[in-house]
């Protein structure tokens, strides 16, 4: 019965390559251990049954994946700061380096005791609902203006055991923290806002375009959501807060410049040396 696996596997990767997907064996590796349900290591020691049907959905989402839907969207989730996130038609897609966002903003909240954050634009959930894991003392509100993305944002929040200890707020941010004053001030506003110029957005791979526009667009020059950030967000957050944000190659110095001149910033790099995240400190 491995036979079947690997063969099948390996018809996935010739079938990927011809069709020109980049990272075309990793992408056949997941799609056939998805469809067998067990990871190609252990089918070297397997003596089971594989289940009915694995080969015919292994064909659907080869036929899926060589029309350039995103791998994430085809599997139903992706891994974020080791937790699994549902993804699918309507969510942006966790991304690895965001995972940095995290990670730094996590540091910085172990010194707040009970601390308020509130993750904007928070579409899966999964900056928001890790800081929450990460820091089970922390107050997590989780503000998403489209409804498919605030379904897979609650679907998460069930699934990390979350829904109860974490707020999910349909709303737009575009708003500000006054249409949002019901909710306590933060401690922490952390964000990955759409940052991409529009007139750049048609010229994404067709994997990136499969993704919700309105989590990509970011207005004429990308920086329309920071300027909201600066305007209607950082005022109201406490004091001794900060702000925490992702933004895009070469805009880190312009959003700086959106702030306080006095108000104390750090911009840190990804893991390519992008400068591609910003602090803001309250005071």
């Amino acid at each position: 019965m491995r036979n079947e696996m690997f063969s099948s596997y390996g018809y996935a990767c010739r079938e990927l390559e011809q069709a020109g997907i980049p990272d075309a064996r990793t992408d056949a590796g997941i799609i056939t251990e998805t469809a067998y349900g067990t990871s190609l290591s252990k089918a070297l020691a397997y003596k089971g049954e594989f289940p009915d049907g694995a080969y015919d959905r292994l064909c659907n989402m080869l036929e899926r994946r060589k029309k350039g839907e995103p791998l994430q969207y085809i599997i139903g989730s992706w891994s974020f700061m080791g937790y699994t996130f549902a993804v699918g038609e309507g969510v942006l897609i966790p991304r690895s380096e965001t995972e940095v966002l995290v990670e730094n903003t996590v540091k910085r909240l172990k010194k707040y005791r009970f601390p308020t954050v509130y993750d904007l634009c928070a579409g899966s959930g999964c900056i928001g609902l890790s800081i929450k894991k990460m820091l089970p003392d922390a107050r997590v509100f989780l503000i998403e203006k489209s409804p498919q993305a605030l379904r897979w944002l609650n679907e998460n929040r069930l699934a990390l055991g979350l829904d109860h200890t974490t707020v999910a707020v349909k709303g737009d941010i575009i708003l500000g923290y006054e249409a949002f004053s019901s909710l306590p001030p933060a401690d922490c506003v952390i964000s990955n806002p759409p940052y991409i110029r529009t007139d750049e957005i048609d010229l994404l791979q067709k994997e990136v375009l499969c993704e919700p526009r309105m989590a990509l667009d970011g207005g004429g020059d990308g920086l329309d959501f920071y300027r909201i950030l600066s305007e209607k967000w950082f005022p109201y957050i406490n004091e001794n807060g900060f702000i925490s944000v992702e933004c895009g190659e070469g805009q880190a110095e312009s959003i700086c410049a959106m702030f306080p001149e006095n108000a104390p910033k750090t911009v840190f790099s990804d893991y390519c040396s992008v400068q591609r995240f910003i602090t803001v400190e309250k005071g």
